[in-house]
């Protein structure tokens, strides 16, 4: 697995759940989870990526965005 293509398909998934949560790691969760696994063209990391987000924007739905940010090791600058 290329641990760079990771980060990159993770951050996205962040950012976009944030965008379509405003800011809210609840609607980002619930967003998250809306989301069909991707299938046969898709990349391991891809698809590797999306079930860690969904895993801990599911499991943390009631602790602060910073928190969440942590999980994975990343700040609010990083996302931008």
């Amino acid at each position: 697995m290329n641990r760079e293509r990771y980060d990159q398909h993770l951050r996205y998934y962040i950012r976009e759940a944030l965008i379509y949560g405003d800011n809210d790691v609840g609607e980002a969760a619930n967003w998250l989870m809306a989301q069909r696994t991707p299938r046969f063209f898709a990349r391991v990391e891809q698809k590797e990526a999306l079930r860690r987000a969904q895993k801990v924007f599911n499991s943390y739905q009631d602790r602060p965005l910073w928190f969440i940010l942590k999980c994975f090791d990343l700040t609010e600058e990083d996302l931008k």
